[in-house]
């Protein structure tokens, strides 16, 4: 296969990520993956964050053997270890910092899945690069195909598209007015038939 990334920095400081995949293979075999961007977001302290644009979707927990289940209440907050992949998601999530009264939005076409998670912090001890209590400033929140994967026939191409951008803001995501990008760390990974290939 083929696999493309294509980096833009707005003038704004928007942080626009393009993957394009094809299938290159000559056999006349199709070639199935899944995708995810990587982002880790910084935050201030983990209980002051709240994510807007996922409630009350669909979930897989992976927490549960990735039994599915509906999201409630009016923003997903965090009290525990989480690990869900949400389904049919829309193309903009808010990522509200309270305390740095800060706004991460992230917003993608292509990829309808939304992976959240945070270890916690018991398996946070156990990740040999995370320090014990980092998992309180630390957040990932990943555009994703995931629960259906993605099948290209010989010569078919794929397009995935992510962009993100750090508003300053209130608690209320209604008042966004995109400025600049700020990113703890930003990555990608496609999973081939059960083998992840890391991005950068």
């Amino acid at each position: 296969f083929e696999f493309r990334l294509r980096v833009t920095l707005g003038p704004g400081g928007d942080l626009m990520l393009t993957s394009r995949i094809r299938n290159t293979n000559t056999d006349g075999k199709s070639f199935t993956f899944t995708f995810a961007y990587h982002n880790y977001f910084s935050v201030s302290d983990i209980s002051e964050v709240r994510i807007e644009g996922l409630e009350t979707l669909d979930y897989l927990d992976n927490l549960q053997e990735r039994q599915r289940f509906t999201e409630q209440g009016d923003a997903i907050t965090f009290e525990s270890e989480v690990d869900k992949i949400y389904v049919s998601t829309p193309t903009k999530i808010a990522i509200l910092d309270h305390e740095k009264k800060r706004t991460f939005v992230l917003r993608k076409d292509g990829l309808p899945d939304a992976v959240v998670w945070n270890p916690w912090d018991k398996k946070a001890k156990a990740i040999p690069d995370l320090g014990d209590d980092e998992y309180k400033h630390m957040l990932c929140v990943e555009a994703a195909a995931v629960e259906k994967a993605i099948t290209l026939k010989p010569g078919e191409e794929w397009k995935g598209r992510q962009e993100l951008s750090a508003v300053p803001s209130s608690y209320c995501s209604g008042q966004l007015d995109p400025q600049k990008a700020l990113v703890f760390d930003s990555g990608y990974g496609v999973e081939l038939g059960g083998e992840f290939l890391p991005g950068f």
